[in-house]
């Protein structure tokens, strides 16, 4: 153990003034040692010994014998650290082996390969696994290297392990390929670590430490599922083209001019009912429908000499006698890849197509009854629609064919009916003069859409007529009327309606509801805003409901400039619409359509309030409407509106 001492001493009984750089040297020799091993502390050794030779100055005068004496000093001192170095490398691989010699049991037990390397990189220990990964015995590992043990084994990993014994790293997951003796693959992968001489993480580095796993089982099995992975996917397409076969009702064949032959596919033998394919020709022939076999021999000995591909229709008969209708596609076979080649046979595909010709019969026939069904609809709907254009004819006719001028004012009226019904409604509108000079107004809905309705309503109209002409009492009106309904027509029998009676003179409107939607009164335009409309609700109820009930007459001015807007219930109702929605929206928008710039005739207000209204859907029920304009003294009115 003092011989780590013998180099110092010798430094410290020179002659020489300077013994500190000698100590140095003999530090950096040292640390070479442990760090590098071996090899690095011998080449320190004569490297310091050559400094120190340097170094050191002797007294002078110099003679022989101090120059002997040098190389002498320098002698001692390279040969004392050289069995320094050793015995110290001697010293760190003993304690690596005492180490690893308490792990011994559970070294060899691992299952996994564990390899201890010196820091010359040569095994100083393997268990009996990593022999097994390498294909060798564990005493043939020992002493040698990785690369002589393992001839294949790739320079950086080498590279990697020899970072690990300097630096102090870990080497993690690195995948390695080896060849055993036996010629077999192994794949492995490693893992190091240093192994140093304390257990703390600031010892001295003595060698490394390798655990290599076995990878190869788990290599194969992963091959081994792509493979069966591959061979699945393989066994699926062949199962779908087969089924796509079977369901396309394909099958295919061959025929050798050499043998004289035809070889049928098993899917063509399914198809025909048979157990086996005919062996010779004349069974062939047999399943051939003997009205096609002279054009398919034809058709053949064609396709044999000019080489060129054939589609052909033809019948074939099953085993059980069933004929079916086959479609043959087909080319010929030549002996070589060159286009001139002799042909040498025949291939092709059979599809029966019986029941797709079945199926076209049966569309070509379904077609034909469309068509006639197609035709029969059309004149039934020309009919309805000449029925649909006598009934609109018949209930405008009972509709006034004039509306009597306003004095200082306007009136103008509507009718708008739904195209694509057959039926008609109940909706009228009437405007006529009294004696006394005022003007007798009305819109009405009988409610349902048939003739009978129809029919109703120009009753109701012209009694309403007469009891307006009687007693010009808007209330009084609607009274008479309700206690007819009640009580000279079938029970259910419901209408609606609004009366007014107008005084052009002053403007004054007398006016009673009877469930109908609610009249607006749109005032004169103001400079710089929207005029606000005035909604003329009612709880009144609708006509035919109750014998006994009676209905008021209101009074109100009509400003000049004003506008009175009376409608039916299809100017409003939309379906999946709440009519309260609807009623602000017609509200707004006849405030917005009087107060645009310019003069605005009642045409204007009838235009603009049913375009706007109909705008966002087509209409699902007809329409009355019947607006009145009073002038404004002064003003040149528009000249009177007449029935739409």
């Amino acid at each position: 153990m003092l011989l780590p001492l013998a180099p110092a001493l010798v430094i410290a009984t020179t002659p020489a003034a300077e013994a500190i750089p000698g100590f140095l040297f003999l530090i950096a020799v040292v640390a070479s040692t442990v760090i590098g091993g071996r090899g690095p502390g011998l080449l320190a050794a004569v490297t310091a010994t050559a400094a120190l030779i340097a170094t050191v100055d002797l007294p002078e005068p110099r003679t022989s014998d101090d120059d002997r004496l040098e190389w002498l000093w320098a002698a001692v001192f390279l040969l004392l650290t050289s069995l320094a170095v050793i015995w110290l490398d001697n010293l760190l691989g003993d304690a690596a082996r005492r180490a690893t010699a308490v792990l011994d049991p559970l070294f060899e037990a691992a299952p996994v390969g564990i390899a201890l390397f010196d820091r010359d990189l040569r095994f100083v220990r393997v268990n009996a696994a990593f022999a097994r990964t390498s294909g060798r015995p564990p005493m043939a590992h020992l002493g040698r290297t990785l690369a002589e043990v393992i001839p294949d084994v790739s320079t950086e990993l080498a590279a990697q392990l020899r970072s690990v014994l300097t630096a102090g790293t870990v080497l993690r997951h690195q995948l390695l390929t080896v060849t055993t003796p036996a010629g077999t693959a192994r794949q492995l992968m490693v893992d190091a670590f240093p192994v140093r001489l304390s257990g703390g993480p600031g010892g001295s580095i003595t060698g490394v430490g390798a655990v290599v796993s076995d990878l190869t089982e788990r290599y194969r099995m992963e091959q081994l599922e792509r493979e069966a992975e591959r061979m699945q996917a393989t066994e699926r397409l062949s199962h779908r083209l087969l089924e796509s076969q079977r369901i396309a009702q394909l099958a295919g064949f061959e025929v050798n001019l050499a043998a004289q032959r035809s070889i049928w596919s098993e899917e063509l033998c399914t198809l025909m009912g048979l157990d086996s394919p005919p062996a010779t020709e004349d069974e062939v022939r047999a399943r051939i429908h003997p009205d096609e076999i002279e054009r398919l021999t034809a058709m053949q000995a064609r396709a044999i000499a000019t080489g060129a591909p054939f589609t052909v229709e033809t019948r074939m008969i099953r085993a059980d006698g069933a004929v079916r209708e086959m479609l043959v596609h087909g080319e010929a076979v030549r002996a070589g890849d060159d286009p001139e080649a002799e042909v040498v046979g025949l291939w092709g595909v059979v599809q029966d197509v019986t029941d797709a010709k079945a199926t076209e019969d049966e569309l070509y026939a379904a077609q034909g009854e469309l068509v006639a069904a197609q035709r029969d609809v059309a004149e039934a709907r020309a009919e309805i629609l000449a029925e649909r254009r006598v009934l609109e004819l018949f209930q405008r006719a009972m509709l006034p064919t004039s509306l009597p001028d306003i004095p200082g004012g306007a009136l103008k009226a509507d009718y708008l009916s739904v195209a694509d019904r057959i039926d008609v409604g109940g909706d009228w509108y009437d405007a006529f003069p009294l004696p006394d000079g005022r003007i007798a107004l009305s819109v009405g809905d009988v409610i349902g859409h048939d003739q009978h309705a129809a029919a109703i309503m120009g009753q109701i109209r012209s009694v309403n007529r007469g009891y307006a002409l009687e007693d010009p009492d808007p209330g009084g009106v609607l009274t008479r009327l309700n206690r007819l309904l009640t009580l000279g027509y079938p029970a259910g029998t419901l209408v609606s309606a609004v009366v007014c009676v107008y005084d052009p003179g002053i403007g004054s409107l007398r006016w009673a509801n009877a469930g109908h939607p609610y009249p607006l009164l749109a005032p004169a335009p103001a400079p710089e805003a929207c005029p606000h409309v005035t909604v003329l609700g009612t709880a009144d109820p609708i006509l035919g409901a109750s014998a006994t009930r009676t209905y008021s007459s209101r009074t109100l001015a009509v400003p000049e400039g004003g506008t009175l807007l009376l409608y039916t219930d299809g100017l409003i109702e939309r379906r999946y619409t709440d009519l309260r929605v609807s009623q602000e929206k017609l509200a707004t928008l006849l405030s917005q359509i009087v107060s645009a710039p310019g003069p605005v005739s009642v045409d204007d207000v009838i235009d603009g309030v049913t375009s706007g209204m109909l705008a966002d859907g087509v209409l699902e029920d007809d329409v009355c409407v019947l607006a009145l304009q009073r002038g404004v003294e002064g003003d040149c009115l528009p000249p009177p509106g007449s029935p739409g």
